[in-house]
């Protein structure tokens, strides 16, 4: 037995669910929508049609059954100079009967009675025609209401003209009239029937489009994984066996995936011959300085300055290509095993004074990629770390399902909050006073990016003893 507590837990997760469904575009959703909507009023549409033709079938077949009781009623009549004849005992039974459902009337053109059948005493005689118009030769069908007792007759009315004994010549009319409760009680049954059958086969259709709307929309769906894996870098081209309405927009796709990476390649060559055709010369610079007794601190800094950028930009250029062009390395790189070897380096860079550094990732922690874009990552940031810490950086990591977080605390001042964003910027610096020229955080940014992961910048939110900055380092794989 569900509590209380659970099965309003339910309820709400049931209700999100629909809510997220019905605000979020989707062609499955707008196709279901306009079913809801079109689908009733064509079955509404159809019932009502149905029901209005199996009532004028019914009024018809009633009407045919009244001429036939009308022509036994005038087979039998003979006209005398007292008035019409009739037998007393008729040949159908239901008019010897009072009550049985069935009665006939002789009146005058003026509608005065002149005879009723045996069935007819308990009927009153206010429920005849009162038209006064007479139709030689022609019959008139309709339906007539009583209050009291509730119910509907049909009435069939035959205007003739009769030649007495006495060849006098006499206007007779003769009134059929039959209870209407059995074709109301067939019509109730056949409106129940017909709702039930349609209301079903509407849910069913409404099931069955759903269905052929789920399949027929699988390519995209099929597409949207494609894509995701495109995004991940796991392949390189969508597949071209889609249906041929969306494979030209396929082949588009993939031709526009060539010429990016066509496009980037040239990048990349352009600026590694150009970043390669100006370390040269700098470095002559730089050993010309170096020789001389007098050296410029200035001109020193900018040749430093234009040899890191150049670096950085080779480094760019190579993330770009390797990346972002659909073709990641899939190796497996335990993040543990790579910081250990980082912390080693970082214990003989920061000697004085000397930073302690800690790795408490998890064993089982493992980046989908290229061991030296790893290496390019956490390096930055941990340098950044150290230089910025006051005496402890730790390296934390977590990896749950698909996704892999990445953790560097240190103990410093921490970042301000309007400095988070601006420090992930190329050339950006928190603090000047340190030696450096801000692109390691850039190039760690580019790396992240170029895998889909992302980098946040939190105060307090490592390590629980550091007060520190904490980057935060996400990857979904």
């Amino acid at each position: 037995m569900k509590s209380a507590d659970q099965v309003e837990q339910q309820k709400l997760s049931t209700i999100k669910k629909l809510s997220f469904y019905f605000t979020q575009s989707s062609l499955l959703k707008r196709f279901f929508l306009a079913s809801l909507i079109i689908l009733p009023l064509f079955i509404i549409l159809s019932g009502t049609l149905l029901l209005n033709t199996f009532h004028h079938s019914q009024l018809n077949a009633e009407e045919e059954k009244l001429q036939a009781q009308l022509y036994l009623l005038l087979g039998v009549t003979e006209l005398e100079s007292s008035g019409p004849q009739l037998p007393e005992i008729l040949t159908e039974p239901r008019l010897n009967q009072q009550g049985s459902g069935l009665y006939a009337f002789i009146t005058d053109s003026n509608n005065r009675l002149l005879w009723r059948s045996a069935s007819t005493y308990l009927l009153p005689t206010s429920l005849l025609p009162t038209d006064n118009t007479f139709r030689l030769n022609q019959s008139l069908f309709s339906q007539i209401a009583l209050d009291k007792p509730k119910s509907l007759l049909n009435v069939l009315s035959y205007d003739s003209e009769w030649v007495n004994n006495s060849e006098d010549v006499k206007r007779l009319r003769f009134i059929i009239i039959s209870d209407a409760a059995s074709l109301i009680a067939e019509l109730n049954s056949y409106r129940s029937r017909l709702w039930q059958w349609l209301g079903s086969m509407g849910i069913a259709l409404i099931l069955a489009q759903v269905f052929i709307m789920r399949w027929g929309l699988q390519p995209l769906k099929r597409l949207s994984a494609q894509l995701l894996q495109l995004q991940k870098n796991h392949i390189s081209q969508l597949s071209d066996d889609y249906p041929i309405e969306i494979q030209p927009v396929i082949n588009n796709f993939n031709d526009i995936l060539v010429q990016e990476k066509k496009q980037r390649e040239r990048y990349r060559n352009t600026m590694s011959d150009l970043a390669h055709s100006l370390k040269t010369p700098l470095a002559v610079i730089q050993s010309q300085i170096s020789k001389t007794t007098q050296q410029d601190e200035v001109i020193t800094d900018q040749v430093d300055r234009i040899n890191q950028i150049i670096s950085h930009q080779l480094q760019r250029a190579v993330v770009r290509v390797n990346h972002s062009t659909i073709n990641h390395n899939t190796n497996k790189i335990s993040v543990k095993k790579v910081a250990d070897r980082l912390i080693k380096i970082m214990e003989k860079i920061y000697t004085a004074p000397p930073i302690r550094l800690q790795n408490i990732s998890d064993a089982d922690s493992l980046f989908f990629g290229d061991e030296s874009d790893l290496l390019e990552v956490l390096g930055n940031i941990i340098d950044n770390a150290c230089k910025y810490g006051e005496s402890s950086v730790v390296i934390s990591t977590h990896h749950h399902e698909n996704e892999l977080t990445i953790k560097v605390s240190d103990d410093g001042d921490g970042i301000l909050e309007q400095q988070r964003d601006t420090i992930l910027q190329r050339g950006a610096r928190a603090d000047t006073a340190k030696p450096g020229q801000g692109i390691g955080l850039s190039v760690a940014v580019d790396i992240i990016s170029s895998y889909g992961g992302e980098i946040t910048v939190e105060n307090n939110a490592g390590a629980p003893h550091l007060s520190g900055a904490c980057f935060c380092i996400r990857f979904v794989f």
